[in-house]
């Protein structure tokens, strides 16, 4: 959880182009002027040596948000950030289909007259850009390029990765990844082999303390279950409101036999107003749109910190910060990939798509609106607005590039026979309590 800016405009005031970003960063922040370009980070050190950004290899820089998991595979770092320049000599324009992990990364090329900037697959790290007249600004959030007066700024795109070139002044668009709709696998054992490497992933080579929010459904079940698997040590924050409250003191007693602490919230907490307020002041003014492909149901503008998912969630960051939590995994993904939102046809919500009915050729609704966008984009943004106000860093087993291509792979017989399907089998073969149904805020 890191973010950034960079611009080649000037005469800007640095403390008040950065009020927003800074708190995604409270470790350090580091400003550079390379070549006519400002380069403006703030840090969140997570995995590795202490490293500020950007990084510069003679006439190419790099920065980025968010972790690298497969760094090492590249050579001997000391920090996940340090590979990013030698991929991109190593692959070129297209170097960040090489990285596994959860990010925006941005090369500046001087020598090449290249901009190079990716998202990963499901854009969990924010991103605005704009390209106006040979001015450009890229940055987390999209309040630093409105103050440099930009008036096109755009919202980067998940699975995309862009490619300006500078002498040409063109923008190139290229996808990060394509997933095979090919259902074929009729059992389990892979995607439970990917998603417990996705948990290991995120929770090692970390110093920094590890905390979920812990409800009574599949989602954050999944993952609390594999951390008592792995033995990781966590900490389960839960809001006493409309879950099952017999799964969660179920729950709870286990995590309590394993000896990880937990913390049951109250939504009348004293403490909820001031973390609404918290989000409010901090925070950009984001507003987010959810809609369905199968009919005229759209919610358009709506606010982020009125949302009740992010005020919860700010009151459970508000603890967590004040015990010095900055790792933070979310059950992000299930709804919008695993069910739609629907179970075999029958819409839970209504901006379902499809009902949660799988069809036999999955290519046929491939990707569908909440695959990438709609509420996957709109409920990451909340997250990583919320929990990077409190400079927390928010990861995503659910969305690992391999989890989802193994639920993919499913047979649609498989995907079709119960609700959430992989997760009520892991809780089954785990003999793990769950609450069979959708419950929220």
């Amino acid at each position: 959880m890191c973010s950034f800016l960079i611009t080649n405009k000037s005469n800007f005031n640095l403390l008040e182009i950065n009020k927003f970003n800074k708190f995604r960063g409270p470790d350090a922040t580091n400003s550079v002027n390379i070549n006519g370009y400002t380069f403006l980070h703030n840090l969140l050190s997570i995995t590795g040596k202490f490293t500020t950004q950007p990084f510069i290899d003679n006439d190419i820089v790099a920065i980025y948000n968010g972790e690298i998991y497969n760094y090492n595979n590249f050579g001997n770092y000391s920090s996940d950030g340090e590979c990013i320049i030698d991929v991109y000599k190593n692959y070129g324009k297209l170097f960040s289909q090489k990285l596994d992990g959860e990010f925006v990364v941005c090369i500046v090329d001087f020598k090449n007259n290249l901009i190079i900037f990716s998202t990963d697959i499901f854009k969990t790290k924010p991103l605005f850009y704009s390209f106006e007249n040979g001015e450009i600004g890229v940055s987390t959030y999209s309040d630093p390029l409105k103050q440099l007066g930009f008036n096109d700024i755009k919202k980067a795109k998940p699975n995309t990765i862009y490619v300006i070139d500078l002498n040409k002044n063109i923008i190139e668009e290229t996808l990060l990844h394509n997933f095979d709709c090919n259902q074929f696998k009729l059992s389990f054992d892979d995607w439970n082999c990917a998603f417990e490497k996705s948990i290991s992933k995120r929770t090692k080579n970390i110093d920094k303390k590890l905390f979920i929010g812990l409800s009574s459904g599949y989602d954050s079940g999944v993952i609390c279950c594999e951390l008592l698997k792995q033995n990781v040590d966590f900490k389960s924050f839960s809001v006493w409101g409309t879950e099952n409250h017999d799964i969660i003191l179920q729950r709870l007693k286990i995590n309590q036999e394993h000896n990880k602490p937990f913390q049951v919230l109250y939504k009348n907490d004293n403490a909820l107003e001031s973390a609404i307020k918290y989000i409010k002041t901090n925070t950009e003014d984001f507003k987010y749109t959810i809609c369905s492909a199968s009919s005229n149901y759209n919610e358009f503008d709506l606010s982020l910190t009125d949302d009740n998912g992010a005020k919860y969630f700010s009151l459970i960051c508000h603890y967590a910060r004040a015990d010095d939590y900055k790792v933070v995994l979310s059950g992000q993904g299930p709804d919008e990939i695993y069910s739609d939102y629907g179970f075999q046809g029958s819409k839970i919500y209504n901006h379902s798509n499809f009902g949660g009915l799988f069809p036999k050729d999955l290519y046929s609704i491939f990707p569908w609106n909440s695959f990438f966008g709609s509420s996957m984009e709109s409920y990451i943004a909340k997250e990583e607005y919320v929990g990077g106000a409190y400079g927390i860093e928010v990861r995503y087993p659910f969305l690992d590039k391999q989890v989802v291509q193994e639920f993919l792979w499913l047979d649609s017989d498989i995907k079709n026979a119960n609700y959430k399907a992989p997760l009520k089998q892991y809780c089954d073969l785990n003999s793990y309590p769950y609450f069979i149904g959708k419950k929220g805020f």
